[in-house]
């Protein structure tokens, strides 16, 4: 499966209206269910929800790189939404790793600010 390519601006306009992916709830749904495997393939595929999900059990299981590739299609379009969950990803020795907050310098002083 190859992900789409990512528009930040398209991400920001489907997330924020649900419309176009697959919403929070049903991936919280699947998962609760025992649909780890949709929701990874699906992540693969492009849906945010479903990356963002596969990113924090990843994370939550000690495995930040992994968490980290399921967000660097995103992290890569400089989508601030993606930037700052993966961020928000603990290194496995604690704190933030270098590379995200590479990231986040970079988007900051090449890009325009931040919405907040």
């Amino acid at each position: 499966m190859n992900a789409p390519a990512l528009d930040p601006a398209d991400l920001d306009r489907r997330t924020r209206l649900h419309a176009g992916c697959v919403p929070p709830d049903l991936v919280a749904y699947l998962l609760d269910h025992g649909h780890a495997d949709t929701v990874h393939e699906w992540a693969l595929d492009g849906e945010w929800f479903c990356a963002r999900a596969r990113a924090r059990l990843l994370g939550a299981e000690g495995r930040q790189e992994e968490a980290r590739s399921v967000l660097a299609p995103y992290v890569a379009t400089g989508w601030w939404t993606a930037v700052a969950e993966a961020a928000g990803l603990p290194a496995a020795r604690g704190g933030h790793s270098d590379c995200v907050l590479d990231s986040l310098c970079t988007l900051y002083v090449y890009r325009d600010a931040p919405p907040w």
